[in-house]
Parts: C-alpha cells; structure tokens; sequence
C-alpha cells in the first residue's frame, strides 16, 4: 500500500507497508530445498526447509514448528577481475583535463573520460615512497627492491594521482562483494480453541545468522595510522639506500635524523574482515475468540530479544589497551639493526642478511613479545611480525523489546445497517518497551586499534503508550450508478517517553464503483516517524573519510559560489609560505605545490579526513502527508483482465537528516547566502594553511529536512482457464516517479535537491511475467527493467530549480546561458558543469529471467530450475553493484534448481 499508515501499523508506516497472510493451522510434513550457483562458479547458495503441523483434539488445536537452514558462500573482488579491476585495474570516470578556472563550470571540453586500468598512483601494495617524475613513482616490488614505476599513462593534467597500468593499488585486491553467510532459523505455533470465546495461542521463534565479511586492509599514510620512518630502518637494505639518496631521499645518511614518507595498502597482512553472530529469540503469547455473535478480541504479550558479537580481526593494533602509548605495529614498524651481542630471538634478518629488531629494544629487550614489520616489499614480513602488529576487536550488542497490546473489532450489524451493509470498527491500545547496548573491548574504546574510537552505546528505555482505532463505513452497496460507496478512516494517538511526546497519526479513505467494472478509490494519511534510540543517543564517535574539499582547485569550479565563499572563510588561493611547509612530504608532486601555485588540500587529496558524528537527544518526529488517487478497471467483456492506476503525492516534513561529512562540506561552501550558515559553524581549518584539522567536520541528526515525492504506479494483470484446463497468466507492473526532491539546506529551506533520476533513482522501472501451466509443467518468464539515470548529481548536467545567485560575478545570472534572475529568488538554473562526463546517463538495463517447474501427478511434489539474468547483463560504466543506491545486478547469470514435497 502506497501512502502513509502509521494510525494503522504504528510509527514507521509513514510512506507505505506490505501486508503478509499467514496460515493458522497447518497439518501434514512439508519440505522445501533449493540450491544454486553463478555462472562462473561462484555465488553458491542454498537451503532446505520443513514445516511439520497437527490438528488435534478434533480439529480444536494445532501445533506446527518449521526448521530452516540457508547457507551462502562468499564472492570476492579478486575472482571477478573482468568487473572489479582488483588485478588489472578499475574502470571508471577519470578526470583528465583541468577544471580550475572554467566559467560556469564548462569550457566545452569532457573534464571526465572513461578509463580502464585505473589505479591509484600514490599508494601500493609493497610500498610507495613517492612521486619522482610526471606519473612515475618510487616504489618497493614485491621482493622489497626499490624501482622507478613507469605506467603507461597519468592523469596528473587533470589533477589526479590516479595512473593507468603500472604497479599502484587497485584498492581491490582484498574484500568481498558479496559477504559469507550462514542462516538456522526454528518456529512453533500453537493454539488450542477451549470455546470460540477463548482461544489461546502460542509462538516462538528462535534465529542464529553466522557473516564472514572481508573489506580494504590497513593502510599506511592516513589520519589514523602514519608513522614516522627513519632513515636508519633496520629493513633498508645497502642497495636500497643507494636507491634513496639517488633520489634525494635520506641524503644524511643511515641515522635516526633523516625521514622518508611511504604509502602502502597492506594487502599482505590480511584484509580488515568481521566474524558477525546474530541470536534473535521472540515468543509471543494471548487469546483470541469472539463474542456478542460478531465481534472478536485479542490479547498478546511479546518478547523479543537480539544478541550479537562481532570479531574484527586483522586489525592493526597501533596502541596499548590505555590508548595511552605505542604499541602493535607501531612498534613493529619502527625497526633497526641488531646491536652486536643482541641474544633475544625477537629478531628478522634484512636482506643483507642482518639482524633486525624494534627500535624500543635497541638498548634493552624490553618488549620481547615485538617482532619487527618488515612493509618494504609484498609479503617479507614474518608469521610472528603480523601476530604482533595485528588484532582483533570485539564487540557485544543486545536489544529487547516487549509489547503488550489489546485490540476489539466487530461491526454494529446488531444495532442496525446502512445501504450499504453494517458499520464495522476496531479498537485498541499497545504499551511498548524497548532496550539496546552495544560495547567494544577496552583497546577499541581507548583508540588502540586502526579504526575509529567507539565509546558505549546504553541509550535509556524507551517506553510507548498507544490506542488507535478504525471505522468502515459502507455507504451504499449494489444499486444503480453505485456498486460500492464506502468511506473509512484510521486514527492513533502514542505517547513516546522521548522529545517526540504525544504525537498523532491519522487518514481517511473512499471507495466507488459506479458499476462492478469501475472502481475509484482516494485516500489522504497523516504520519510519523519516532526517532530510534540510536538517532537520540548515539555516543559521538570518531570517523574518517575520503573528503573533497570544495576550496580545493580541483573542484572550487564545481558551483559558481564556491570562490566567493572560500575567499571569505580564509582559504588561500595559492600556496603560501605556510601551506607549502604543511604539505612537504606529501603525495601532491612537488612541482604543484610550490610558493604561488593553485591552492589545494594536500592532505585531503591524499588520505582520509577525520570527523565526528552522533545522537540528538532533542530530536522529534518525522510528519508525513500523503494522497493518493486510484483507479481500478476489470471490463467484464474481458474476464480475467484487472487494470490499476494509482497516482501519488507524499510529503515527508520534520525529517532527521544525519548529514554527511561531504554533504556539510559542499553545503557550507555552496551556500548562495554566503558563509553565515550552520554548516560552516561546523566545519575546522587551519587559519594560516586553509587545510582542514581534526576534526575537520562535526556532525550529528536535525529535525529540518524534507522530501516530496510524487509518481504513478501502473499494474496490469490478465489471467485465463482455458477449456483443458490449462493456465495463462500475464502481469506488467510499472512506477514513473514524476518528482522526488530533498529539501536539506536549513538556511534555504524552500530550495529542491533533485533527487529524481540520479543513481538508484530512476524515472522509469517496471516488471513483466508471464506464465502458462500446461498442468504438470509450468514454464514462467519476467522481464525486469531499470530506467536510465544521471551518472553525476542531476544538476551538473542538466537545468534545475534552485536559488538565483546573490553574490560573486554570476550574480544575477542562470549560469552559461546567461539568461537573466531574481537574486536570492528561486529560478531554473543553467547546469552546474556541462562537461563534467562524457556521457550523461548510465544506461537502462533489462533482466530477463526463466523458471520451469514440473508437478507430479499426485500434487505431492513440484521440482523447477529456473535461470536468473539470462543474458548475463552487467553493471554500466564501471559500477559493481554493491554500492548504496546501485540498482545493477552484480553477479550476472545465476542457475539454481529446487523442490518442493508436500506429505
């Protein structure tokens, strides 16, 4: 159902809800099973299933528990190379020409070009020292000797370290796209009917889920792990210093007084994976009957309760359990040579053949239990090394909840009726609580490990009071120009223990048939959304991530406010003196870094960035509005025919927008107003560099966003009985999405973002199926299609609605065409960046999909095998479909076959 239910299903149902029936009492034994497999041997799948029930005491109760085991084997990166580039290199959008300076964005030549065998230049999997030439970086080969790699092309004219070939990290060649997992789930239902007054019930149900997942490894070079190396490190072999000073690296000699920068993705000591176990238990008990001839009631009491544990494991370990020291790899790194005599076993030879040992037992073997890390090359460190740089997190979560609730519903057919039939009603209340916890080791809380600082999450209770009620009112029935007139509405009142308080849900529907064929049907809701436990008292927490600064040359073109802006919050334009001395050593090329030369962020571009981010406590409910409007035609000169047509408006309004650290970053500096707003108040830089500090962005959940959407959903469906009893069945299912935009800059609340034909948001998407049974075989086939949709932000590539700019040279003006506006009003605004991509949209894809079942004689038992993806279509342009918002199918053609056996 599309629209708002929360008077009906409670906080949540705020854009819709699916409605699932389910079978009171089952007799008999039956089975289930299925197993599949991709094409290329990957992706394997499978589960059985049983469901056992009996009636007894003549029919008057039924007890029926089921069973089900799911298994399904993990696909990693590395074994899809022709998708992923984890070996060969990414395919992707690259930028390749300058984009500093361009009016309007654009000056008519592709910023972007579509590449394969892109990796990234700066960082490699045995070691980076550096950029030493256009495109050309000093690096480690995998047996630790150091060489000049030479790709066969460089994007450095567009600004990018990225390289095409060569030996820098794909940033692919650990993880997983597609996690391992492994699922048990067990059921009982019971119920005994004493009288039709009293008919108690019974349900458990206990779920066991096991997940193997695996992403990027640590990495060397980042806001969270860089450590210093000094020139006397103990791995350095005599042939590789020779190597350094030939390049100006460590000129001083082989003393703790001269340092060389590294980068490194640490594929070899194993990807970051995650060990997840997940306990879910529920019962549910209470009564149902009827009573006054018509009515019924129903009482229940229900437990749930989830436990989890998580196990992150090949983690660095850079701290002790204090965060209070060094300890873990980085002390492992820091490695030297052996003084004569040393008689520890703490030790690994280099490949002069000489004693190495953690600089903090050069005097003394304090720590016996530091191996040193060799990181110079692919794979020379030791067993023992990796044991004592790497770790393993752990984290314990429980959550509970209990419900007691209490509903009458029956109809006032006794008392009298309308033209239509009796007035029929329900009526109730629930009382609901609810717990959550979730805590890490000691190490993970004081920062020990390569990742963010996690501090406990033990939110108060939340407790909710609620009633409701519902009322249908059949107006008329089966008489001339009114088959049906029926009216209904729905209203719920909860009372949230939060800020939220006393909210209320409410709607109204109608239906009317002039005649059986014709069927109207409208109907407007009121609802909510209650901020969840972790959206109120989510413990702030540290994080990281890849930022692009808007000041930074690279992207300062990207809107037309952004120099105005930038210039106004401090940030140079060129390198001053102090920049200059800031991104020494880093991965930007020297010669694009020197005194005068466009500004950019040199840590930014080359590692991640830290912010922070948590709860709200004084958030309040989301509100939705919605209408809709439908049309139900089922011709009886066309039996079996049933045409639905339904048109949409939802407003969602009060929204908790937990806003991106990205999103703060281009909003504060996008601003048309200027920088007086609440995202710059959140943003950190350095007064005198203009980079960012740490944290560089807080952010956190606020009630002040909005969205408003609106579509048609189309469903045709035709089904026949043919003379022999044979079976068609045809149905098309489409939605066109006319309008979807966010409203989520506070300063200019009335400003749209588009986000209607964007990535994961197409105009367009439907399904087609058709099935015939033959009798004991029936052959099905469906069609699934995806729309086409904008490979960058709709408003880089094509006109959109937004605020005419107020200040800086484009004020006035829509943008390149020039054409004329109201400053500070809305206006349709020229695309931001014309050329940002050579094309504009990915493509739309189509899926086609073929299932044969074949039934035996006696209805007993049905075997199918059935083919997804027939024509093995796969992702455009570079995606994998894995990401947030990617609506491709990953893993191309998937054969499985199966059964089903009833007793």
């Amino acid at each position: 159902m599309t629209g708002g239910n929360s008077a009906v299903y409670g906080s949540d149902a705020v854009a819709g809800v699916v409605n699932f029936v389910l079978k009171r009492s089952f007799e008999g034994l039956s089975l289930r099973g299925q197993g599949g497999i991709s094409s290329r041997g990957d992706r394997g799948s499978y589960f059985v299933a049983g469901t056992w029930g009996k009636n007894f005491a003549d029919g008057r109760g039924n007890i029926a528990v089921s069973a089900e085991y799911a298994r399904q084997e993990e696909v990693r990166f590395l074994s899809r190379d022709y998708l992923t580039g984890a070996l060969s290199g990414r395919c992707q959008f690259q930028t390749v020409e300058p984009t500093a300076g361009e009016p309007n964005g654009t000056d008519g030549i592709f910023d972007t070009a579509f590449e394969c065998g892109v990796k990234n230049g700066s960082i490699s999997d045995g070691g980076t020292i550096g950029r030493v030439g256009v495109g050309q970086y000093l690096r480690f080969n995998d047996a630790g000797r150091l060489y000049v790699d030479v790709p066969e092309g460089n994007y450095e004219l567009g600004g990018s370290t990225n390289i095409k070939g060569g030996n820098g990290s794909t940033l692919r060649n650990t993880g997983q796209m597609l996690p391992k997992g492994e699922r048990m789930a067990f059921n009982l239902l019971t119920h005994f009917d004493v009288s039709e007054a009293f008919r108690p019930f019974l349900e458990a149900k206990y779920v066991r889920t096991r997940a193997n997942q695996e992403g990027q490894p640590t990495f060397i070079a980042s806001a969270t792990f860089n450590p210093t190396w000094y020139c006397d490190n103990g791995f350095i072999t005599a042939a590789n210093r020779a190597t350094l000073v030939a390049n100006g690296v460590c000129t001083t000699g082989a003393t703790n007084a001269g340092t060389f920068p590294l980068s490194r993705f640490n594929v070899d000591l194993g990807g970051r994976g995650e060990t997840h176990t997940r306990e879910t238990y529920r019962i549910v008990g209470g009564a149902e009957g009827t009573f006054n001839d018509d009515w019924s009631y129903e009482l229940s009491l229900n437990y749930g309760e989830l436990k989890t544990k998580m196990n992150a494991i090949n983690v660095a370990r850079i701290r002790n359990d204090a965060g209070t020291a060094p300890d873990g790899m980085a002390l492992a790194v820091d490695a030297v040579l052996a003084p004569v005599g040393f008689a520890g076993s703490n030790f690994v030879l280099n490949g002069d053949g000489q004693k190495v040992i953690c600089r903090v037992n050069a005097v003394t073997n304090t720590r016996t239990d530091c191996v040193p890390l060799n990181l110079f090359g692919y794979g020379q460190s030791t067993e023992a090394a990796r044991a004592f740089s790497n770790g393993t997190a752990t984290r314990n979560e429980k959550a509970t909840q209990f419900v007691a609730s209490g509903s009458v519903s029956g109809d006032l057919s006794q008392l009298f009726e309308l033209p239509g039939g009796p007035i029929s009603f329900a009526l109730g209340g629930e009382y609901r609580e609810e717990t959550a916890f979730s805590d890490y080791d000691t190490a993970s809380k004081n920062g020990a490990f390569f990742f963010n600082r996690f501090s406990t999450f033990a939110p108060p209770k939340l407790t909710v009071k609620e009633a409701f009620g519902e009322v249908s009112i059949p107006l008329l029935r089966e008489m001339p120009l009114a088959h049906e007139l029926t009216v209904s509405g729905a209203g719920r009142v909860s009372d949230y223990n939060t800020a939220a308080g006393t909210v209320w849900a409410w709607n109204v529907q109608g239906i009317y048939a002039p005649i059986p064929d014709v069927r109207f049907r409208a109907a407007y809701a009121t609802s909510v959304r209650a901020p969840t436990q972790s959206d109120l008292f989510s413990p702030q927490t540290q994080n990281f991530a890849q930022l692009g600064d808007p000041c930074d040359t690279i992207n300062i073109s990207s809107n037309p406010n952004r120099a105005a802006n930038c210039a106004a919050a401090g940030v140079p334009t060129t390198f001053n003196a102090a920049t200059v001395a800031a991104c020494t050593g880093s991965s930007v090329p020297a010669d694009q870094r020197e005194l005068g030369d466009p500004w950019v962020n040199c840590t930014a571009r080359t590692s991640s960035t830290g912010f922070v981010s948590g709860g709200n406590p004084t958030l309040v409910q989301e509100r939705g509005k919605s209408l809709t409007l439908g049309l139900v035609l089922e011709p009886r000169f066309i039996p079996g025919l049933n045409l639905t047509v339904d048109y949409y408006r939802i407003k969602v309004t009060n929204l908790i927008a937990a806003l991106g650290a990205q999103t703060i970053v281009n909003l504060c500096y996008d601003s048309a107003t200027g920088i007086n707003n609440p995202f710059c108040a959140t943003v950190n830089r350095d007064a005198a560099t203009g980079l960012f500090v740490q944290p560089a962005v807080i952010s956190g959940g606020v009630n002040f966003a909005k969205q408003e959407t609106r579509g048609i959903d189309l469903d045709l469906s035709y089904r026949k009985t043919f003379d022999n009893g044979q079976k068609l069945t045809v149905r098309a299912i489409a939605t066109r999405v006319t309008m979807l935009d966010n409203y989520t800059d506070p300063t200019n609340p009335t400003v749209p973002n588009r986000q209607l034909g964007e990535l994961g948001d197409p105009l367009w998407a439907a399904n087609f199926s058709v099935a015939y049974d033959f009798g004991a075989v029936d052959v099905g086939y469906s069609v699934r299609y995806i729309g086409k949709q904008a490979i960058g932000a709709w408003e880089a590539q094509h006109q959109y609605t937004g605020l005419c700019p107020s200040t800086g040279a484009g004020r006035g003006l829509t943008g390149l065409s020039g054409r004329s506006c109201t400053p500070g009003q809305l206006a349709t605004l020229d695309p931001q960046n014309l050329d940002q991509f050579p094309e504009v949209y990915y493509p739309g894809r189509i899926y086609h999909n073929m299932r044969i079942n074949y039934e035996l004689p006696d209805k007993k038992f049905n075997f199918y095998v059935g083919i997804d993806n027939l024509t093995d279509v796969k992702p455009p342009f570079g995606l994998l479909g894995t990401a947030s918002g990617d609506p491709y199918d990953t893993f191309g053609r998937y054969v499985y076959a199966g059964f089903k056996a009833n007793f």
